[in-house]
């Protein structure tokens, strides 16, 4: 199978197109794929009972097998008084929270001493500033590429036998094609990178000539094409719904992606480490919890995971440094409970004051949003007492008016301090595209 694999990404693009739609997507990614991808449409089936109880099941085994191959966790939990066998999910409570540097200091007592596969080196992309790694092993990212595309699924949309179109994880350099095409995942690829009022044309007429029905994006890059296509009239043909993932998404931008050209944004929240899984769901904006992927603590409104998919190292009470409300409605999509109101954010995007205080983001983007010359912004904290604003203005910006109320509303809320407004064309991406409305150089 690898061989063939070999023959035929280095074939011409016409073998490639007819292989790519012929042979289904499951069929070559491989059996771990199709088997969690069918158990996934399964446990949709079940009573919400049903799942918690599977759920719960599913952690014993993961913390019975940590008491007894995980040197880390067999201390721990001496240490703690956690039984080998829990008797509740709140059992697992009394260990204290993993952290990355634990990781880092623990690294080889957190092996299984009982996988026997071939590990792979798990590497998160650093882009709080904190870079991480860890072991994990090909079914991880199969099992992974399942539960995204029941994600999609459950907004109608498809990751892989269904074309999609990205504008993200494509950085051309001078000289390369506007767009790239991956026959095998069965997407296009744009930059993210070049998205302005003057090309914004060229990539409405690009994605409506892939037809495809789903663009893949990030949340922030959505708002500024759906707000740049509403000044130009512009509009999709075919796509019916926007997937993003990789970043925080405010209510104000799924309002403004809306009202603007008529499609709904979804999202996933999830990262690199794998140890929580939510999702959107059709008819409302909050978060179905997937409890076949882990379990979750959000604990003080931190998130804090246990993952059921890595064999090799398993994370148990791992807080990756998110931020999330809690939903108490009692709402279920089919088998899944919808238990998080919002992911808002990182506890590092955060603004840090003189006087002690540490106001997270929410503070300042309904503030921002409602100043109507305002199209894009981004706050970046030098120092405790340097804080830069720099803003994309919109049609409606007035060149006093808008800024005073940048200033009377960020002063109002962090205090005295060197406060810099700087109006810019485009706001800065991280290497790999993402955005951060909240930038800390402390």
């Amino acid at each position: 199978m690898a061989v063939a694999k070999r023959i035929i990404k280095q074939s011409p693009n016409f073998v490639k197109k007819a292989y790519y739609k012929l042979v289904p997507f499951g069929q070559r990614y491989g059996k771990e794929y199709v088997y969690t991808s069918n158990f996934l449409k399964e446990t949709l089936e079940w009573s919400p009972d049903k799942l918690k109880n599977y759920q719960f099941s599913k952690l014993q085994l993961v913390i019975a097998n940590a008491y007894d191959n995980i040197p880390y966790y067999h201390k721990l939990m001496t240490d703690y008084g956690v039984k080998r066998l829990i008797q509740s999910p709140s059992d697992i409570s009394k260990l204290p929270v993993l952290t990355k540097q634990l990781v880092k200091d623990n690294w080889e007592d957190l092996i299984n001493k009982k996988y026997n596969g071939t590990p792979i080196l798990f590497k998160t992309s650093g882009s709080t500033g904190e870079k991480f790694q860890f072991l994990g092993d090909d079914n991880l990212y199969k099992r992974e590429a399942a539960f995204v595309n029941r994600a999609f699924n459950l907004h109608n949309s498809d990751l892989y036998d269904g074309h999609t179109v990205w504008v993200r994880r494509y950085a051309p350099k001078a000289g390369d094609p506007f767009t790239q095409v991956d026959y095998e995942l069965n997407r296009t690829y744009m930059s993210p990178f070049n998205l302005s009022a003057d090309t914004i044309e060229k990539y409405v007429k690009e994605i409506n000539k892939t037809r495809a029905k789903t663009l893949v994006t990030y949340p922030s890059l959505a708002n500024f094409m759906a707000t740049l296509m509403k000044e130009k009239d512009l509009f999709f043909q075919y796509v019916k719904a926007i997937h993003c993932a990789s970043e925080m998404v405010l209510p104000e931008w799924r309002k403004n992606i809306y009202n603007s050209i008529g499609v709904k944004l979804y999202a996933h929240y999830g990262m690199m480490e794998k140890v929580s899984f939510f999702c959107n769901v059709i008819g409302t904006d909050k978060y179905a919890e997937n409890l076949e992927y882990g379990y979750t603590e959000i604990v003080d409104g931190e998130v804090i995971g246990t993952g059921f998919l890595n064999d090799v190292m398993p994370l148990i009470r791992y807080t990756p440094g998110d931020r999330a409300v809690l939903d108490d409605a009692n709402e279920t999509f089919r088998s899944l409970p919808i238990t998080v109101k919002d992911f808002i954010g990182r506890s590092t995007d955060m603004i840090e004051t003189s006087d002690g205080r540490k106001l997270a983001g929410v503070n300042f983007y309904t503030m921002m949003y409602k100043i109507e010359g305002v199209k894009m912004f981004q706050i970046i904290q030098k120092t405790l007492d340097d804080i830069i604003v720099e803003y994309i203005p919109s049609e409606k910006y007035k060149e006093y008016s808008t800024e005073r109320k940048i200033i009377e509303g960020m002063l109002d809320r962090i205090g005295n301090c060197n406060l810099s407004i700087k109006k810019v064309k485009n706001l800065k991406r991280s290497s790999t595209g993402k955005f951060k409305t909240i930038k800390s150089e402390l």
